[in-house]
């Protein structure tokens, strides 16, 4: 799943297949575009940035004078990728949201729905509330927090929230230049993870067997060591 990391190597890509080049072709089907937005007029206008922030992406337009901004959202599995005009796309072309071609290069845009917050678990994957954390990086950073999947946000004082995000984006940070993502710096490099898809190894820390478990009306799972992690009392 794309986390801030990988949206953060996705905008380098598009960045330097796309930026200072003129829009040849620009295709939009998404269900969020304001009818002012629909007439904007991007076909001969410029591509001017690309810009990440956590996980979302956005490609500034410079057109009839102004800068127009399309904002993108990878969620769970959502991609954009790059090809030369007449190469075979690696998914249906039905599927794509948005298209932007240029002489050289067709850039298309694949996204899925958004899923609503419970807990600190869902809370933390919740994109218009913090950006670019994912299933994995929430996971490793809780448990890293010594904070139980479940806790509920209303529980947790000012203090802890801003240690667990803290932990959350030290974590996109150290991963956000490629390679196989890390939460775990052993010496061992087979190690990547604490905990994530661990389930029924021990713990790192404390030799507990990792545990996974669901969240209501959330199809992302949660691993945890039920020793590190205990149940919060206010929970």
């Amino acid at each position: 799943m794309p986390e801030g990391d990988t949206i953060y190597r996705t905008a380098t890509v598009l960045r330097r297949a796309l930026a200072g080049r003129v829009v040849t072709g620009f295709e939009l089907t998404a269900p969020r575009v304001t009818h002012a937005a629909a007439q904007r007029r991007i076909v001969g206008g410029t591509v001017k940035a690309v810009d990440s922030n956590g996980k979302h992406l956005m490609i500034t337009f410079g057109t009839d004078g102004e800068d127009v901004v399309l904002h993108t959202h990878m969620r769970m599995t959502g991609q954009w990728h790059v090809y030369r005009p007449g190469e075979r796309w690696w998914f249906a072309p039905s599927n794509a949201r948005v298209v932007i071609r240029t002489a050289e290069y067709v850039a298309p845009c694949e996204t899925p729905p958004i899923v609503p917050d419970r807990d600190i678990s869902v809370a933390l994957l919740d994109q218009r509330t913090v950006s670019g954390i994912g299933n994995e990086i929430k996971n490793e950073a809780l448990f890293l927090a010594r904070m139980w999947p479940w806790t509920t946000v209303a529980t947790i004082d000012d203090g802890r929230l801003r240690h667990v995000l803290a932990v959350a984006r030290e974590l996109l940070r150290r991963n956000r230049d490629g390679g196989p993502r890390r939460t775990r710096f052993a010496l061992d490099r087979r190690q990547l993870v604490w905990v994530q898809e661990r389930t029924g190894r021990p713990c790192y820390e404390c030799g507990t067997p990792i545990e996974r478990g669901y969240h209501p009306g959330e199809f992302r799972k949660s691993w945890y060591c039920p020793s590190c992690q205990p149940v919060s009392p206010k929970a």
